[in-house]
């Protein structure tokens, strides 16, 4: 057991204690245990996993979540607060991912509870939309795509193509895309950025397929999608990836990342809203009442939507754009040094 965390500090329960433990005790133990986990991430020794890494604007949020930490966001009708936080968490989200380009449909979007499952709420939902096309839906991202793209198609039974990277550029084949492309394929995927070198995929390129075979354009903006927008505003030379981009369908946007909430959401937008629909579950005639669900999660905490909304509110558009101006130049710094270095090299075309 000298490798179970925490054993020899703290007791190891495998059942439950039959006197409780009082606050005290139990708020002494997991402060210990912030603390010397804190230290991991406070070195800066650390790849994601911590966004923000700002103790005061944790604090913040956890107030925030605190308030509705035990609000069962279903339960619309006692806490309406939940549909203001969702609601305008998906309108300010879809105003930064360019949803105002949208004149011929009407924009929607969903929370859900991390990237993965923005990723796989929209392959459902491409999967549902498509059904009376096809039985035999097909997905294609890039390698590089990120993994949660296999596993949505694994539990929904969509055949996965997964398309080659250009290995100077790192961006996805489009020309392998459009050779297996077919009157199956449902959507197409394109990373903004990739979770392994960072870079964007060609949207524009992949737009134009998209729109040719009359099929989706997913963009997975999960780590990108809270950040990229604001360099562009600062004036770095970074393409658009989002709804402006014709093809573009879907987009995942992380706010539990650079959008710098607590963890466990994101936002998938959708061009239109009828493709959203389209994933809605339904069930009116149980014993026990109308049951109906945006996506496949039931019971949501409000306090995740109270502290997302709390996040986006209090930075604002300058507060986010002092966040991005932060990283992109010390993204600079770390790509001069290098450079400076004969023996290492950069891969693909990185944001300047």
């Amino acid at each position: 057991m000298s490798d179970y965390p925490y054993a020899g500090q703290f007791e190891i329960h495998r059942t439950l204690p039959e006197d409780g433990t009082g606050h005290d005790e139990i708020l002494t133990m997991l402060a210990s245990m912030s603390a010397a986990e804190n230290k991991v991430w406070e070195s800066g020794r650390c790849s994601g996993t911590m966004y923000c890494g700002d103790h005061d604007h944790y604090d913040f949020l956890n107030k925030a979540f605190a308030n509705f930490s035990y609000v069962n966001s279903l339960q619309r009708d006692m806490c309406p607060s939940a549909t203001k936080f969702e609601a305008e968490i998906i309108a300010m989200t879809l105003d930064l991912m360019g949803a105002s380009a949208v004149t011929v449909t009407t924009p929607g979007g969903l929370v859900t509870s991390g990237g993965s499952a923005s990723i796989a709420h929209a392959m459902l939902a491409y999967r549902e939309s498509n059904s009376a096309n096809t039985s035999r839906a097909n997905v294609i991202k890039p390698e590089t795509a990120h993994p949660a793209f296999d596993k949505a198609c694994h539990l929904f039974g969509i055949e996965l193509r997964v398309a080659p990277v250009d290995p100077v550029t790192t961006q996805v084949d489009v020309e392998w895309v459009k050779k297996h492309i077919d009157r199956n394929t449902v959507a197409i995927v394109g990373s903004a950025g990739n979770y392994g070198y960072g870079t964007v995929d060609p949207i524009r390129e992949l737009g134009a397929v998209a729109l040719e075979h009359e099929t989706g354009l997913h963009v997975d903006g999960c780590l990108g999608g809270f950040i990229l927008p604001f360099g562009r505003e600062l004036g770095y030379d970074i393409e658009a990836f989002d709804f402006s981009v014709p093809g573009v369908t879907t987009i995942s946007a992380d706010t539990h990342k650079y959008g710098y909430a607590l963890k466990g959401t994101s936002v998938l937008s959708f061009a239109d809203e009828r493709l959203r629909n389209s994933q809605y579950f339904y069930l009116t005639d149980w014993s026990g009442g109308k049951y109906c669900s945006p996506g496949m999660d039931g019971s949501r905490s409000g306090g995740l939507l109270a502290a997302t909304w709390a996040a986006m509110v209090h930075l604002g558009r300058s507060g986010y754009r002092a966040y991005a101006k932060a990283i992109f130049e010390t993204s600079a710094a770390m790509q001069e040094a290098v450079r400076a270095h004969d023996e290492l090299r950069i891969m693909g075309n990185p944001t300047r």
